[in-house]
């Protein structure tokens, strides 16, 4: 028998005639699941099947795995992950070995065998999950204080200079005279490679400077 009722029209009947089929007598009984075969175009014994089931909704049973890695994992991480200065998932994985065994050999991290084990073999993709909360409700980084004589010097980098090749030479004359400019005394000839900071000094000798 054809019906035009909808699927939820028909749970909602169902619901609704249930109660009063199971308190009824066999007689009424009859009555009922045929005005019920008659408005919902179900066969008999499906029919039956619904009004004799739990008006209960099944709920869908989820699985839930265990959690692999629990709060000690989790903090060992953290910890990792500040000492790393904080670097991405993919960068701790790598950095993992290294860094926990330098922890731990100058005494600032210890860690069980098992606890241990967790940390490194954690993949990137469940680093990044886990510091999640961290990266969130972590500080901003304070920025750096620039010192006062760079803030009022003006500095170049090694990208701002210009410096030519080695070979590149300066020449200079010095008197060894000390403060009396008088006399014979000698002089030195100085050169200086402007991109090695190397010096070459010549003495001469036979050079006088006579004020009256």
């Amino acid at each position: 028998m054809k019906t035009k009722m909808t699927h939820a029209m028909r749970k909602e009947l169902a619901n609704i005639v249930r109660d009063r089929y199971a308190a009824a007598t066999n007689k009424d009984k009859r009555r009922i699941l045929e005005e019920f075969i008659a408005a919902t175009g179900y066969h008999e014994k499906s029919a039956i099947r619904v009004l004799n089931s739990s008006s209960e909704l099944k709920r869908r049973q989820s699985r839930q795995r265990p959690s692999i890695y629990d709060h000690a994992v989790r903090g060992a991480l953290i910890v990792l992950w500040e000492a790393s200065d904080r670097v991405c998932g993919k960068r701790l994985k790598a950095l993992l070995p290294i860094l926990l065994s330098a922890l731990e050999r100058n005494g600032h991290l210890k860690l069980e065998e098992e606890l241990r084990h967790k940390v490194l073999s954690m993949s990137a993709a469940t680093i990044d999950r886990l510091l999640q909360m961290p990266r969130r409700t972590g500080r901003a980084k304070k920025p750096r204080v620039v010192p006062e004589p760079r803030r009022r010097i003006k500095m170049r980098t090694f990208a701002d200079w210009n410096e030519p090749l080695p070979g590149s030479m300066e020449m200079d004359l010095v008197a060894h005279c000390g403060e009396i400019n008088r006399g014979s005394y000698v002089h030195s000839l100085v050169l200086t490679d402007i991109a090695s900071g190397w010096t070459e000094a010549a003495p001469i000798c036979h050079r006088a400077m006579n004020i009256p």
